[in-house]
């Protein structure tokens, strides 16, 4: 039995106010926080690092995948602009498809939109409570390096990855498969000093570790590579391996996962300079502050995603956005080598013909049970097959700057979140550049 221990209520001073309140930096946070201030809030975007850009700054993530369909660009908006401004720097042609990124421009690009917007960050602030008033959240107890304060806010918006927000606030949620398994993270690493062959930018090291894992030499028996992407002239950044056995809602496990990351890191390293060409004086020289959790708490909105409409390229009447990715659920366990190896062949199986997409509704991002909260970026209402297809940069861009500009639309109206007009927030959204496409098979779903 588990030793429990009461504090005692306190009185906080309401330090911040805004009519919008985004709670986590990474990029679902940051469109929705760039959207609800463009659109007329006053806006507060509450981030536990020093930086934004989550997976894309501090996590290493080497790409920015999918933004299109195939044929038309769907991640049209506030995913694009960034990818226009931060790539400038890189000196690479624009990809949509797959645009390879650097942590640093990232960072850079984000605090000049969010600043250009008007919002309001504060860094190295964590959300420890959120005080409810009935079925609306009325205020956030907030820690900081200067001690605790009070947030209040019109509408909130939970783009913490982890559904943090969402469950201070008791909105129900969901957590791995029928078992409670979940996808496995990777803690991705920065190499340099690479001579590299060719022009080659994509799944560097592949070939040469399967052939490693065919004769029985590969330093981890893992059967799911990614592999290792150029960023810059001599370096690159490995989404190389998994983390098996995590368990992303027990700080031991998380913390210990961030450990054994570290030396999986160590190890791709070597093999990469003693099997890969142009990496022999290569050096790891970073591996990241944000561990990659694929999944975790999915939180339960007036809508569940699921993968019937994955299937059947569902779009619905209250469509705010549109997707492509394919259902790319990672393995679980280390021993289960069968389903490492299976994961790309069922993405290959799922993945729709250019041209073909998904809506995605409204409801999805509207937390139930909560009036005044929505959920944008990988903890949104899915099924974990569909939330597989939707976790990825673009799929949380498109939700987050959905999220905020709903959330702007409603406090600068003193209307409710539910009761929204859908047909001006999708009208609202395609004047900022975005993709949605209700009509399309729509039937009133």
């Amino acid at each position: 039995m588990t030793d429990c221990i009461s504090f005692p209520s306190e009185e906080l001073p309401v330090s911040f106010a805004a009519d919008v309140v985004v709670v986590g930096g990474g990029s679902a946070g940051c469109a929705a926080a760039i959207a609800a201030a463009r659109n007329g809030a006053k806006t507060l975007l509450l981030e536990q690092s020093g930086c934004c850009g989550g997976m894309i700054s501090r996590g290493l993530l080497p790409s920015i995948i999918y933004m299109t369909d195939g044929k038309r660009l769907m991640a049209r908006g506030i995913c694009k602009e960034l990818v226009d401004r931060a790539v400038k720097d890189m000196d690479f042609p624009i990809n949509y498809e797959w645009q390879n990124i650097h942590p640093e421009s990232v960072k850079f690009t984000l605090d000049e939109m969010l600043r250009e917007a008007g919002v309001q960050v504060l860094f190295e602030t964590t959300v420890s409570r959120a005080v409810m008033q009935g079925d609306a959240i009325n205020a956030l107890k907030c820690v900081h390096a200067s001690g605790s304060f009070a947030v209040t806010g019109k509408n909130f918006i939970d783009t913490t990855g982890d559904g943090t927000l969402s469950a201070l606030a008791g909105a129900q949620f969901a957590l791995g498969d029928e078992e409670g398994e979940v996808m496995s993270p990777t803690l991705c690493s920065m190499i340099d000093n690479i001579a590299y062959p060719n022009d080659s930018a994509s799944g560097i090291g592949r070939r040469e570790w399967r052939q490693a894992l065919e004769a029985n030499n590969a330093p981890v028996d893992e059967h799911h590579f990614v592999g290792f992407f150029k960023n810059s002239a001599t370096g690159g950044i490995g989404n190389l391996g998994h983390i098996y056995g995590t368990r992303p809602l027990d700080p031991e496990s998380r913390s210990q996962a961030h450990i054994q990351g570290r030396e999986l890191a160590r190890r791709y390293a070597k093999f990469f300079r003693e099997r890969v060409p142009g990496f022999a004086r290569s050096r790891l020289v970073y591996t990241a502050d944000q561990l990659g959790i694929r999944e975790s708490r999915r939180i339960l909105g007036e809508y569940v995603m699921t993968q019937e409409d994955y299937l059947a390229r569902r779009h619905f009447y209250d469509d705010i956005g549109s997707f492509a990715y394919p259902i790319d659920i990672h393995a679980s366990s280390g021993q289960d080598t069968a389903r490492q190896a299976e994961t790309e062949k069922k993405m290959e199986r799922t993945a729709y013909p250019p041209g073909e997409n998904y809506g995605i509704p409204y409801r999805a991002i509207l937390v139930k049970g909560i009036t005044n909260l929505l959920v944008a970026g990988r903890c949104l209402s899915a099924d974990r097959t569909m939330q597989s297809s939707i976790r990825v940069v673009p799929g949380c861009m498109i939700t987050g700057e959905a999220a905020g500009t709903a959330a702007a639309m409603s406090a600068c109206s003193n209307t409710l979140l539910r009761a929204l007009d859908i047909k001006s927030l999708q009208r609202k959204l395609v004047s900022n550049h975005n993709f949605v496409n209700a009509e399309i098979n729509s039937q009133e779903n």
